[in-house]
């Protein structure tokens, strides 16, 4: 629990000082006279200073991904069976991961 944590400190405060620089670079091309350049610099300052900000819990939580490895469990199809590390394993003809095994059966 820890580790994630001090990770989140380090994914913040990274997107703090990127936000800090796109400011930077946006206040720079506006004294140039580039505009777009500071615009488009303004906007990724803008953009990442939100996320920096927010207290979201990050794009995988918001869009509905699961990321817990435990509970991820790749199966045979011909067979049900889950597949452990270390199994043999490949596409079948219908692109369907399966045990060597159960290919062998079946072919």
């Amino acid at each position: 629990m820890e580790l994630s944590k001090e990770i989140e400190d380090r994914d913040r405060l990274a997107r703090t000082l990127l936000t800090v620089v796109l400011g930077a670079v946006a206040l720079r091309s506006f004294r140039k006279g580039k505009r777009l350049t500071g615009t488009l610099a303004g906007v990724g300052a803008v953009a990442v200073g939100y996320t920096a900000t927010s207290e979201s819990e990050g794009l995988e939580a918001e869009i509905g991904i699961e990321t817990d490895s435990e509970d991820v469990e790749l199966r045979c199809s011909a067979c049900g069976e889950p597949i452990v590390p270390g199994q043999s394993r490949r596409p079948d003809e219908n692109n369907e991961i399966v045990h060597e095994a159960c290919m062998e059966v079946t072919e």
